[in-house]
């Protein structure tokens, strides 16, 4: 089953097309672990407590969800002289990606950057829609070996990524529902960012 495919296929204009999408984004949204996202929500805000560095991991359009989640973690929940949240996004750094993916190859573009850079106690962050990214498993798997917490979101099947994560969420779908799981992930960043943005003490007014 391809579900964007035969939701196409059986809309007969944009309208029904937009509602059949809405349906499923709610449909996704009931499936959610809300537990294992409160296991990580917790383990993001004892990174800020203890001062550890998150690193949020993915690729194409869910690397620009990692990079959202950098914005709303170390500026946006940031609040006067509190401790604030070490938050980066590996993905953000061009020249580094562009070396390593040139004298090495692209599937070592996070591993590469994390074996330098992690502190056991650190967290990574990751999301992949299939599960599969060989470079988001090499980054997994090379954040276990420092002693950093891993976590990870997935669509589809879940992927190879989920066993290298000590709290995974698992968004199961159709192969060719890229779109609605990138925007489950975007929907768990504004959950958990908003959550503990006013878990330290600033409310998202202005």
């Amino acid at each position: 089953m391809h579900f964007m495919a035969e939701l196409f296929q059986e809309s007969g204009d944009f309208t029904a097309y937009g509602a059949g999408y809405f349906r499923r984004m709610a449909e996704l949204c009931g499936q959610v672990d809300l537990e294992a996202v409160g296991r990580a929500a917790d383990a993001l805000h004892q990174a800020r407590t203890d001062g550890a560095a998150i690193y949020f991991i993915a690729n194409g359009g869910s690397a620009a969800i990692a990079s959202h989640w950098v914005n709303d973690l170390l500026v946006g929940a940031q609040l006067g002289d509190k401790p604030g949240f070490r938050a980066y996004c590996p993905s953000d750094n061009s020249s580094s990606v562009t070396a390593i993916g040139n004298d090495s190859c692209f599937e070592n573009i996070f591993a590469a950057q994390l074996r330098v850079q992690l502190k056991p106690g650190d967290v990574v962050y990751a999301m992949s829609v299939s599960g599969n990214s060989e470079n988001i498993v090499r980054g997994l798997q090379a954040a276990k070996d420092k002693g950093a917490t891993t976590i990870g979101v997935a669509g589809m099947g879940g992927g190879r990524m989920l066993a290298l994560c000590d709290i995974a969420v698992h968004l199961p779908c159709t192969s060719d529902e890229y779109g609605p799981v990138e925007d489950m992930f975007s929907i768990l960043e504004h959950l958990i960012a908003g959550y503990l943005t006013m878990k330290g003490g600033k409310m998202m007014h202005h």
